[in-house]
């Protein structure tokens, strides 16, 4: 099981993966859907004092957020690390801080898993996505976009998951998020994209200007 943040879908959506992928929202309580949506939104009105107010809310809502080992403190962790690392803002000591701070020093295991892109698998997406949400980064889109609408081969269960949470999430975020769906609107006129991925760049609009 892996957790991804996708905005407007009650902030915080659990992803369930096996032999395909089944979605549910979480029944987190309205401090928790509010504290998710800030998360989601942070890169677009990025602050020190929204920043110092993120790690107080995070270290507040620790134990909630333990909630059925959903992995989400592990994400709010990559997010602080991702957000000190661009504005270079400090972060509080203990808790989450000071998973956020081994992965800025790059050395345990989990530290050089987050920061090696070619290490993938559908928690590695949520992480991507959260780094994008963190910092606004394309850099983290292009990773995704790399899965997304692939066609799903019939022997890698692994790579199966990717490539269904990577288009699924994808095609949501475009219509949640208009940085993600210019993204997607700049890409499609890329000469390095495939033919399939043209295609997939193409549902996604179709999706966002539905209404998702």
């Amino acid at each position: 099981m892996t957790l991804t943040f996708v905005g407007n879908m009650k902030n915080l959506v659990f992803v369930f993966t096996l032999f395909g992928t089944l979605w549910a929202s979480a029944a987190f309580g309205s401090e928790l859907d509010e504290f998710g949506a800030r998360m989601s939104y942070f890169y677009q009105s990025p602050s020190k004092e929204a920043f110092e107010a993120f790690q107080k809310d995070a270290h507040r809502l620790r134990s909630e957020l333990r909630t059925n080992g959903s992995g989400a403190e592990t994400l709010i962790a990559v997010m602080l690390a991702r957000i000190s690392e661009m504005h270079d803002w400090p972060i509080r000591r203990g808790g989450l801080g000071a998973r956020a701070k081994e992965i800025l020093k790059g050395k345990s295991d989990f530290a050089r898993y987050v920061a090696d892109d070619a290490r993938v698998d559908p928690t590695k997406l949520d992480i991507w996505w959260a780094s994008f949400f963190a910092t606004g980064s394309e850099r983290y889109l292009e990773l995704i976009l790399g899965y997304a609408g692939l066609a799903v081969p019939e022997d890698d269960l692994n790579k199966t998951l990717i490539i269904g949470a990577a288009t699924w999430s994808f095609k949501s975020n475009c219509s949640q998020h208009a940085a993600v769906l210019a993204f997607a609107e700049k890409s499609i006129r890329l000469e390095s994209i495939t033919e399939a991925q043209r295609k997939f760049l193409i549902e996604c609009l179709e999706h966002a200007e539905r209404g998702g």
